[in-house]
């Protein structure tokens, strides 16, 4: 099942298309990712304005959840 935010961006106009290029990548095989490849996070939160946290919570931990939780 792929990822809701990966979901939600792949869903918006032309998005799969710019993160396709900004990544070097067939707009095919970005379509296929269930969630945003570790070495390509930093070009999909360029091209999409979300951050890495929110992309990849699972890798990059959002600060203010970290302090919640302490």
């Amino acid at each position: 099942m792929k990822d809701a935010v990966l979901t939600e961006i792949m869903m918006l106009r032309g998005l799969n298309k710019a993160i396709s290029e900004a990544c070097g990548l067939s707009t095919a095989a970005v379509s296929q990712w269930k969630r945003v490849p570790k070495k390509h996070v930093e070009k999909v939160s360029a091209v999409t304005g979300r951050s890495a946290a929110e992309l990849r919570p699972d890798l990059f931990p959002n600060p203010e959840n970290i302090e919640e939780a302490a």
